[in-house]
């Protein structure tokens, strides 16, 4: 603790001493709100990133058909309403969507904001050449998109969508293109995926445009004349990126931010006790987990082979006091779980949580036959030593987790090789060599947002289905377990699908009990969305939104104090 409280010291007389390098430079009379990220977006195309960080940059400047607010409910924004069975907007059968945008609608240079603008996006959602990250679930099920009128356009599936915000909402609908900067490239190359615009866009339908991206030091965003909500009171954005959690909280406590999201659990204590600073948390469907490397592809990199039988996944889970990884980093403020839908309405009660019990670990590698042969304190099994690459971001708080889960691991004779990257090396594309996307690593710790309104878990459908594993044919694939259950998939489709409620959540039990069994992944903590202002800059309190849905969604009503 004391070396903590050292670092941070340390790190406050940097900010303070270097004050002007991370003060806001703005113009007297233009409202500004400086925030703080720990992590660079690696694109300004929402469909192109598996990062939090590039979301939440892009929901600054990225108008939703609609939102979900603070208490996950549906909010309005580029429709007239929400589709529903009742309005009409539904079919009976819940395979046609038939949404209409509100009036007047235009981009941040203009132009009109038209049906076409939607009718583009989808048709790039299902063109795999396009290689997105994103949209994978809307492309599987979608059979047509029309556009009616300049305002009105239907989507048609090829089964029942009870859930429109995972098909046109937020969050499913994760970003509308305008097709009048996009058509010409896909028109000219085929593709999107290297258009000039998503790393250095010019037209923008949310509350801000970005003005400027100094690549390692900020983004500045300036009120958008145009968006449909009108313009915000806050004149200015500025997001400053930070090396390190420390150095950022340091720099909140010495007034340089006004805002920081992703406080993290353990970190929330000490931050919420900073002089003059307020705390909120939001319901956010993370879970903090250790994802494991099942591939046996060579290309991209296979996972290590003792990953291919489940009693070592299960020993992995065994091996691991969870609850004292709480109790000695995160203070206690989370607890473990076995379910990928922990914290939600949608948690089968009776999955139980695996107990730390480092003998049956022992007991099930000695049954796998990886037993320690030549005393090294490692086991092995025909001349190959059970050493796992273990890798993360580089946040120091995952890197604490890291080096705890080594001791533990090592109890059992389970050696591993830590490794830390950036968050865009960490997340990045298939294109770009991503270490998740090509498979270079063993166990990867990193949360995955899964439930948010509905029982169909994105983690699942996406993150853990069949025909999501990344290969040169299938680069957007975000299954990087390597993992497949035809089972799981199949119930998976059932929350989707099922227009029964029952139905829907006993297949939600049933994929819980799967991935308890089967072990893709080894689940850490679930974790709020916590968020830490400067009380004084606000006139009121800020009303935030969750971080899987939109947390900005009410930015256009938030004030700052005079």
């Amino acid at each position: 603790m004391n070396s903590v409280r050292k670092f941070v010291g340390a790190a406050l007389f940097v900010v303070l001493a270097l004050g002007l390098m991370i003060a806001p430079v703005t113009a007297q009379d233009v409202p500004t709100l400086t925030v703080g990220f720990a992590q660079e977006p690696d694109t300004m195309n929402g469909f192109y990133s598996s990062m939090a960080f590039a979301q939440w940059a892009n929901d600054l400047v990225q108008a939703s058909l609609w939102d979900i607010s603070d208490t996950l409910e549906a909010v309005p924004v580029l429709v007239e309403e929400i589709p529903s069975v009742e309005n009409g907007g539904i079919s009976e059968d819940y395979m046609t969507y038939t949404i209409t945008l509100k009036e007047g609608l235009l981009w941040s240079d203009g132009t009109p904001l038209t049906s076409d603008d939607l009718v583009f996006t989808y048709q790039m959602i299902e063109d795999p050449a396009n290689n997105f990250l994103q949209g994978s679930s809307i492309a599987e099920a979608l059979e047509s998109v029309e556009a009616v009128d300049e305002r009105t356009f239907t989507l048609t599936f090829n089964s029942p969508k009870p859930f429109p915000e995972d098909m046109a909402g937020s969050p499913g609908l994760s970003t509308i293109l305008p097709a009048h900067i996009y058509r010409p490239v896909y028109e000219a190359e085929g593709s999107i995926e290297f258009a000039d615009a998503n790393q250095e866009p010019t037209v923008f339908s949310g509350p801000f445009v970005l003005t400027e991206w100094r690549r390692g030091e900020q983004m500045t965003f300036e009120a958008n004349p145009n968006y449909v909500g009108g313009a915000p009171s806050i004149g200015r954005v500025i997001i400053r990126f930070f090396p390190d959690t420390e150095t950022q909280y340091a720099a909140l406590q010495a007034g340089q931010l006004d805002f920081v999201p992703n406080v993290s659990e353990g970190d929330k204590p000490r931050v919420c006790a900073f002089e003059g600073v307020t705390c909120a948390t939001v319901f956010g469907g993370y879970i903090e987990s250790l994802w494991l490397n099942l591939r046996t592809e060579e290309h991209p990199r296979a996972g290590h082979p003792a990953l291919q039988d489940v009693r070592v996944r299960q020993a992995i889970r065994f091996a691991l006091d969870r609850q004292a990884i709480s109790d000695q980093l995160l203070a206690g403020t989370v607890s473990p779980t076995d379910s990928i839908y922990a914290s939600s309405p949608f948690e089968n009660p009776d999955l139980g949580v695996t107990p730390h019990d480092p003998e049956q670990a022992n007991a099930l590698l000695d049954e796998a036959g990886w037993v320690d042969s030549n005393g090294d304190g490692t086991r092995d099994q025909n001349g190959v030593e059970l050493v796992l690459r273990y890798s993360s971001t580089n946040a120091g708080w995952r890197n604490n987790i890291q080096a705890v889960v080594q001791q533990q691991l090592a109890a059992v004779g389970i050696g591993t090789i830590l490794e830390a990257y950036p968050a865009t090396e960490y997340f990045g594309s298939w294109a770009n060599n991503g270490i998740n996307a090509v498979g270079e690593y063993d166990i990867a710790q990193y949360a995955n947002n899964t439930a948010l309104t509905n029982p169909a878990n994105v983690t699942v459908y996406e993150a853990l289905n069949c025909e999501q594993i990344p290969s040169e044919s299938n680069q957007g694939g975000q299954n990087f377990t390597g993992f497949c259950s035809p089972e799981m998939d199949a119930a998976a489709q059932v929350t989707l699908t099922s227009l029964d409620p029952e139905e829907r959540l006993a297949a939600a039990y049933e994929i819980q009990e799967i991935m308890r069994d089967n072990v893709p992944l080894v689940n850490l903590f679930p974790r709020g969305d916590n968020y830490a202002y400067v009380t004084s800059r606000f006139a009121a309190e800020p009303v935030i939104g969750s971080g899987v849905g939109n947390q900005w969604f009410d930015i256009v009503n938030w004030q700052l104090a005079n």
